[in-house]
Parts: C-alpha cells; sequence; structure tokens
C-alpha cells in the first residue's frame, strides 16, 4: 500500500473487481493512460485469511476489518462492504490521485473522471471517490 493511501482515505478512488487478472488489467491500464502522479494499490482476498475483530475484542489479534478501516479511515459503512468483498474472495483496487490542490480542480476532476472511466470499463463495481469533505458513488457512466 502506497503511504498516502495507508494514512487517509483523502483523494482515493476505491473499486471491487473479480479477480487478480481484472486487477492487473485495471493497473495496466491506469498505468498506460498517463494519468501523471497516481498510485494504483491492490489488496487480495489472501489477505483476508484473519478474522474481524469482534466489537469490543481488545485481546483479538488484527483482523480483516480492522486493517481495512486503518488503510480508509473510519468510513465503516462502505469498509464493511469492502471487507465482505474481500471475504468473497473479490480483489479491492485503491487508486491515489494527486492533490487537487497541486493540480488544479479542474485537472483534479478529469484525472479522477478518467481513472473511473478505466475501472469501471474494466468491469469495476463500487466505484467510489473519497474526498475530502465526503464519499462520491462514481459507478453511473462518466
Amino acid at each position: 500500500m502506497s503511504e498516502q493511501f495507508s494514512t487517509s482515505p483523502t483523494n482515493h478512488i476505491t473499486a471491487i473487481v473479480g479477480d487478480a487478472e481484472v486487477a492487473d488489467s485495471v493497473r495496466n491500464a491506469i498505468d498506460a493512460a498517463d494519468l501523471g502522479e497516481v498510485t494504483v494499490d491492490v489488496v487480495e482476498p489472501e489477505q483476508s485469511d484473519e478474522a474481524t475483530i469482534a466489537p469490543g475484542d481488545q485481546e483479538a489479534s488484527e483482523g480483516l476489518l480492522a486493517r481495512v478501516r486503518k488503510l480508509l479511515g473510519d468510513e465503516t459503512p462502505h469498509l464493511e462492504h469492502l471487507a465482505d468483498a474481500l471475504q468473497a474472495g473479490a480483489h479491492v483496487v485503491c487508486v491515489g490521485l494527486p492533490d487537487p490542490d497541486g493540480i488544479g480542480r479542474a485537472a483534479h476532476e478529469d484525472v479522477k473522471r478518467r481513472a473511473a472511466r478505466l475501472l469501471l470499463d474494466a468491469g469495476a463495481t463500487a466505484v467510489t471517490y473519497h474526498g475530502r469533505w465526503g464519499i462520491e458513488e462514481l459507478t453511473t457512466p462518466l
């Protein structure tokens, strides 16, 4: 995972893809699209071997949902959806976008739109942008 992604969901798109082949296809498509300073990380279902921590269980080892919460912050409803997808065998793709303050809002929106389109074209579902002030579903045609 990229350091930026591991500390905050800000300026990241998350998406669920079916398998490693689709995840690789997405990574290659985004790399080939020359979107600038964009990172692509993949969380694989093999990373879900540990059970999730039961609420209030302070002695449990760190489980999948807790690890995903650490990666994305405490956005529980969406994280549970990602954790469920991983436990079902899917992969989660995380695309880190450049800071809009660094490239300008219009350029940032263009990169976000293009990255989301590549994810959707590859068959990704639950394509979601985590912005500074909220979460934006990107699952409709752009």
